[in-house]
């Protein structure tokens, strides 16, 4: 994730969380900001939001490279937006690694990675309240897609070879082995319906050579 911080809002917020004196000017304050930035980034640590690189420096901006560990319910996301708040970023932009750390159900998450690269314009300089909207609208963008019917045995390969990744990624591999059966008894009575019907038509036309 690409977190952009103004030197503004950053200050303020260490002001806030160090209690530090209203009086300390920016310019005074800016002697120990490295000091108060570590304190900071090794703090939001405990929400999941790692630092990796950074800051790229922009006159009053900064942009930071972060790493957000993955989420596993509504609880663990809440403390990745909480993490990210206490930076005061005036917007981020989320890569693909960060779907893990907002989409907790499997198989939403692997098939918005899947169309990331669709989806990615949507995901650029949010606020930290945009993230979650952004990526349901997304989701909703991704249900709403029509899927065509296949028109030939390569378009359904195809498609049967889609769905095998996705359930891979999203780790259902349970409901991949489900669906397989499912098939496997679908060609098995199809097959057999299809042997019924060819020994109905050998008895007709047996039927019908004899009557001649």
């Amino acid at each position: 994730m690409q977190v952009i911080c103004s030197e503004r809002q950053f200050f303020g917020q260490i002001r806030q969380l160090e209690g530090i004196d209203p009086n300390v000017t920016n310019d005074e304050l800016s002697v120990r900001s490295l000091f108060y930035a570590r304190k900071l980034f090794d703090y939001v640590k405990g929400f999941g939001v790692d630092l990796i690189a950074g800051p790229q420096i922009h006159g009053t901006l900064a942009t930071f490279s972060m790493s957000l560990k993955p989420a596993w319910d509504e609880e663990s996301v809440a403390k990745r937006l909480e993490g990210l708040s206490m930076l005061a970023p005036v917007a981020v932009s989320l890569e693909l690694p960060d779907l893990g750390a907002f989409v907790t159900e499997p198989i939403m998450r692997a098939a918005l990675q899947d169309q990331f690269g669709a989806f990615s314009p949507q995901l650029q300089r949010l606020t930290v309240g945009e993230i979650r909207p952004a990526l349901e609208n997304c989701a909703r963008q991704l249900l709403a897609a029509p899927v065509n019917a296949p028109t030939n045995d390569f378009e359904a390969e195809m498609q049967d070879m889609e769905l095998q990744a996705l359930l891979i990624n999203a780790g259902k591999t349970d409901l991949l082995r489900k669906e397989q059966k499912r098939r496997e008894v679908e060609e098995f009575r199809r097959k057999e319906e299809e042997a019924y019907a060819a020994q109905q038509q050998a008895a007709y036309d047996a039927q019908w050579n004899r009557e001649d």
